[in-house]
């Protein structure tokens, strides 16, 4: 039995010195919606499941929620509609700042609504086409459709 305990401690010393990144569940990337709503209200009901998030996601656990907006939504988000829509407004905005949404705009669709680019607030990222972003988060980066 002793020849047996060399080979046995060293398969315990191996399997507690490996690295722990070969144990670690893989993080997940994150998440992709696709939304095209047309009113604030629609919206509001979005940015509602993300605050209901806040208190159980760990973006640096379970990855970002990205949000690709590419309809009549871009138009809630225009400067000369801010005070229209400005709770709206600045829950997307605090969603963003705290790491639980990132909002990202349609620029073909912008164009289709006579938007430009200056017109939206900074915290949007803008793309230059939403089934192209959304196919490129789930491909290179490995974000999950919702």
């Amino acid at each position: 039995m002793a020849p047996r305990l060399p080979s046995i401690l060293m398969l315990v010393i191996a399997v507690l010195t490996a690295p722990v990144y070969a144990w670690a569940e893989p993080q997940n990337s994150g998440y992709v919606f696709s939304v095209t709503v047309s009113s604030s209200q629609q919206l509001d009901v979005v940015l509602d499941r993300a605050e209901d998030l806040r208190a159980l996601f760990n973006p640096d656990e379970h990855g970002k929620i990205a949000i690709v907006l590419h309809g009549d939504e871009l138009q809630l988000f225009q400067k000369n509609n801010y005070a229209l829509n400005q709770s709206t407004v600045e829950r997307a905005r605090l969603l963003d700042r705290d790491n639980i949404i990132d909002i990202k705009a349609c620029q073909t669709m912008m164009r289709a609504l006579d938007i430009e680019q200056n017109e939206l607030p900074s915290f949007i990222e803008q793309v230059p086409f939403a089934p192209a972003e959304i196919e490129r988060l789930q491909s290179e980066e490995g974000f999950t459709r919702l």
